[in-house]
């Protein structure tokens, strides 16, 4: 179904393309020809109009793409994404200035014009040499903003008023024009930043704006010549406007797909969310339904009653703050109470948990190690097929402790030890759902510990929780009275004052 969508939804977005090209190729075609009204005007005055509107569109066509490029690299130096607006540029501060001083010219005149094409050259040329430190830039939008920026170039020309026959230096300016079009497209050509078709399209662009140049220079309005040049320049226009056509249904098409993804991501972290909270719900209750069996039984000794009474209640405070997404606060633990408790309450499921330690403490959140520890000592019974497990707590140095949670049962195949953290990844005949290790890790991960499996040393598996050490409370002792007499100190040179 997905890939029938992408199927209709590119079909759409050609049909599409292709009626922009052919509208604006009539539209081009009606304007070269003088299509708009006169308003009392000569017919040369109302093609100038039409001629100007065309590159004033091509124009405002090669800045946007600039800047669309230049929001798509944000990182990218330089003018390298502007080339094609600088070319339009260069062309309209030519332009604007010889159509308020018509012919006949003075010398300072064509000095002017001509500085004006030099320094728009040498801006071109330096932009393009950008390409070759960042060809990332060269993407659809850049290869439409040189399109456009030549069109819009050959335009403005048109609209310049030349002598008959037109003066040497009128011509050094326009080769100075041309060259900067035929040079930007040999450059980007060398660079191959862009898909050969597109460099093709460039070329017969600059041919066209050139032929253009030259039904101007020899005054064949009107002829055969003249038509065609006409239909050439309406020809590569429409191509251009299908293709930045083209390059905003393909932005939109790409927004909403990353729209779409992001969508996909958030579900996914939802239900995975969903999933990991069902799976540690579901492991406490069954704890608690069987210890709640537990402590109906009369002959129970009041002293392991009260034991499991406050197991029960304090696992219960837990799952209340699982359900309500409240976080716990991470503080120094006890590892022998804490342990132990989360011993007895295996015990109440069938399992026995031999616990070893030596008054060792950790900083970290008490939900964050009960449910890691259950799922390891799951974990050993429902795929390693022992109930028996063995928890060992080392400190390793003074910033960690160790605590080891191994178990004598099948182990684990050498071929899944590098993916048994990975989400949903499980064994064929496993009956779990390949969440419980990964949870595991990210929870210990986020106290600032580590969990990992322990290297080969027999028969069944260990995995080793690293977690950091609780601060010794001589360093506490010593830390409260450097506070203090720091206090005393302020509060004494207070007074002095």
């Amino acid at each position: 179904m997905r890939d029938t969508a992408q199927y209709v939804g590119g079909q759409h977005q050609r049909v599409g393309t292709r009626g922009v090209g052919v509208l604006a190729f009539m539209v081009l075609v009606w304007t070269g020809r003088g299509g708009l009204p006169s308003l009392g005007a000569a017919s040369a005055q109302s093609q100038s109009v039409a001629d100007g509107l065309v590159g004033g569109i091509f124009v405002a066509g090669a800045a946007l793409a600039a800047v669309v490029s230049w929001r798509r690299h944000q990182a990218t130096a330089g003018w390298t994404f502007a080339v094609g607006a600088l070319v339009a540029l260069q062309s309209l501060v030519v332009a604007l200035p010889a159509i308020a001083s018509p012919p006949p010219r003075v010398a300072a005149d064509f000095t002017l014009l001509l500085a004006i094409g030099l320094f728009g050259l040498v801006c071109v040329l330096g932009a393009l040499r950008g390409l070759r430190r960042e060809p990332q830039v060269g993407d659809d939008v850049f290869g439409v903003g040189i399109g456009m920026g030549v069109l819009a170039a050959g335009h403005l020309l048109l609209l310049v008023p030349m002598d008959s026959p037109p003066p040497m230096p009128m011509l050094v300016l326009l080769g100075v024009l041309v060259s900067t079009h035929l040079l930007t497209v040999a450059l980007v050509a060398v660079q191959r930043v862009l898909p050969a078709a597109t460099v093709r399209l460039l070329a017969a662009t600059v041919l066209v704006v050139a032929a253009g140049m030259v039904v101007k220079l020899a005054e064949l309005h009107g002829t055969a010549w003249d038509v065609l040049t006409s239909l050439g320049f309406a020809a590569v226009g429409a191509t251009w406007s299908a293709a930045a056509w083209g390059c905003i249904q393909g932005a939109s098409e790409r927004q909403a797909d990353r729209q779409r993804r992001e969508i996909a991501f958030a579900v996914q972290a939802t239900e995975r969310d969903r999933r990991e909270r069902m799976h540690e719900l579901r492991s406490t209750l069954a704890g608690l339904v069987q210890g709640s069996s537990l402590l109906d039984d009369l002959d129970l000794p009041a002293e392991t009653r009260q034991r499991l009474l406050g197991s029960v209640r304090r696992e219960l405070d837990r799952m209340m703050r699982l359900v309500s997404g409240e976080e716990e606060q991470a503080t120094d633990i006890d590892l022998e109470d804490a342990l132990g408790r989360m011993a007895d309450l295996q015990h109440l499921k069938g399992r026995t948990v031999e616990l070893h330690t030596s008054g060792d403490a950790v900083h970290a959140r008490y939900d964050t190690l009960a449910e890691v520890v259950n799922i390891l000592v799951d974990n050993a019974a429902t795929h390693g097929g022992t109930d028996v497990s063995r928890i060992e707590v080392v400190q390793r140095d003074e910033e960690t402790v160790d605590i080891t949670v191994s178990d004598r049962g099948r182990g684990i195949a050498e071929d899944d030890r590098e993916r048994i953290f990975g989400w949903g990844d499980r064994g064929e005949d496993s009956p779990g759902e390949g969440i419980g290790l990964n949870l595991a890790q990210r929870l210990v991960e986020e106290e600032g510990g580590s969990l990992r499996l322990a290297e080969e040393t027999g028969p069944g598996s260990a995995f080793v929780i690293s977690l950091p050490a609780a601060r010794r409370s001589s360093e506490n002792a010593i830390d409260a009275g450097s506070l203090f007499l720091e206090e005393v100190d302020h509060v004494a040179g207070h007074l002095a004052r």
